[in-house]
């Protein structure tokens, strides 16, 4: 399974970009950018994907196949509901805003992927590609 890897700014400038004050004037300038943690785990005939969705629902997720890439993408709206007497905030750091992945995994039976979404948690069961079978079940052929 061949897997794009988002890059994000921190790793460009890491002592610039700590959790300080600064960093808040750059979110601000350049909106936080959130990429879901994701792990793969094969198995023998498909994929387990775990995506750390937390503080989403599954009404905020979507995911999709086609063309041989798996997108999986979400969306959580700003909240803007402060009730007077409430408080004021010092500091809000929930994320908000849409994310997007892509996962090559090549040709498959769409209708064989399966999801479920668990605690912040979407897991879902991907089948191994038809091209995975053609290079395990490959022949070699002797040159003399």
């Amino acid at each position: 399974m061949k897997m794009r890897l988002p890059r994000k700014r921190d790793s460009f400038f890491p002592s610039l970009f700590d959790r300080g004050l600064e960093a808040d004037y750059v979110d601000r300038f350049f909106g936080e950018i959130y990429f879901p943690q994701v792990d793969v785990k094969e198995k023998e005939n498909h994929y387990v994907l775990d995506v750390d969705l937390p503080g989403y629902t599954k009404e905020d997720v979507t995911v999709e196949y086609a063309d041989g890439y798996l997108e999986i993408r979400g969306e959580r709206e700003k909240s803007s509901h402060i009730e007077e007497g409430d408080g004021r905030f010092i500091r809000k750091e929930r994320s908000y805003g849409s994310f997007r992945r892509h996962f090559f995994i090549g040709e498959i039976d769409k209708n064989e992927i399966s999801g479920s979404f668990n605690n912040g948690v979407l897991t879902l069961q991907v089948p191994k590609s038809k091209e995975d079978e053609k290079k395990e079940n490959g022949h070699r052929i002797n040159i003399e």
